[in-house]
């Protein structure tokens, strides 16, 4: 079944004309990666691509825009000409952005996913939930539909695999992402350059996120949890809403089962972002709010105000996890 369904998506693949691929809503480097790694793959192929992000692509990914034909930002905010849907780590039609949802008319032709909270909305669905980066599944299926792994493609695989998986230092990192890991920085990937520049470098903002963080940081029965206001953000200077890390770092505090990190958005909506360790399933507290993600890792985005949803998150989460 599964070679037949890689075979479909191939065809499909190959009987477009020009295909757009989607990097979910706050873009991370497994997203960033995967859309660069097929996009380019296929523009070797002579095939006409349009990178899509509704949102800025973080500073930390933009080195790999060094790889497109101009070094400029190839993403544009919807499709154009597109005969071709395709949504690379992409849980449902709302995490690309509003363009599904404003074009109800317009499936998605191929989703290649690791979420265990996928609900299968593409015509094509490739998801493997216990895969720890949607690039590790991209780098085997591309490899088996004969795709070549340039330098470009595999540091830009490369890179979605060190960032979903924390460095390889999460507990789903498998001896595949091991070994894929390998083959691409063989291809010409450089390790160092993508742990630095992707993963480790921080900007002063992130800083002054974590600054705000720490402050309003609350730790109780093995929860940890924080905020911040979009005031806040405004004040200090900081354009992105991304949590910068900090919700795992509230996570990786000893005795923390459970950690939670509230973001207001300039729209007056909140976005929470959990991270749990093994044993503790935030995945189905996600859901219950709209939202979705992996068992150790997940988010949702609810209207305001702010003070209300973090005591019914914090509620519910204890009720669900412990």
């Amino acid at each position: 079944m599964l070679q037949d369904d890689l075979l479909l998506i191939r065809k499909r693949l190959n009987a477009a004309d020009t295909i757009a691929i989607f990097v979910h809503t706050r873009p991370d480097g497994d997203s960033v990666g995967a859309t660069l790694a097929l996009g380019w793959a296929l523009e070797d192929e002579g095939k006409k691509v349009e990178f899509v992000s509704e949102d800025p692509i973080p500073e930390r990914y933009q080195f790999l825009f060094q790889f497109t034909a101009d070094g400029k930002d190839p993403f544009i905010p919807a499709p154009v000409h597109a005969d071709c849907y395709v949504v690379p780590d992409i849980s449902s039609p709302d995490r690309a952005g509003a363009y599904f949802l404003d074009h109800p008319e317009i499936q998605p032709d191929i989703c290649i996913d690791h979420h265990i909270s996928n609900i299968g909305f593409a015509k094509l669905n490739w998801v493997e939930s216990d895969n720890p980066a949607a690039c590790c599944i991209l780098t085997n299926i591309m490899l088996k539909m004969g795709f070549t792994l340039t330098k470009r493609i595999s540091s830009a695989l490369l890179t979605g695999i060190i960032t979903d998986t924390n460095s390889f230092s999460n507990s789903n990192v498998t001896t595949d992402a091991l070994r894929l890991a390998a083959d691409l920085v063989d291809n010409g990937a450089e390790l160092f350059k993508i742990c630095r520049t992707a993963y480790k470098e921080h900007s002063i903002q992130e800083m002054e996120y974590w600054r705000i963080g720490m402050n309003h940081m609350r730790i109780e029965d093995g929860m940890a949890w924080s905020y911040i206001l979009a005031s806040e953000r405004e004040a200090a200077g900081i354009e992105s809403d991304e949590t910068s890390g900090f919700t795992s770092y509230m996570g990786n505090t000893t005795g923390i089962k459970t950690s939670v990190f509230f973001t207001e958005t300039d729209e007056k909506k909140v976005k929470i972002s959990w991270r749990s360790v093994p044993g503790y399933d935030v995945t189905k507290v996600a859901v219950s709010f709209g939202g979705g993600g992996h068992k150790a890792a997940s988010g949702a985005t609810i209207n305001g105000p702010i003070d209300q949803a973090m005591l019914t998150v914090i509620n519910r989460t204890r009720e669900m996890l412990f």
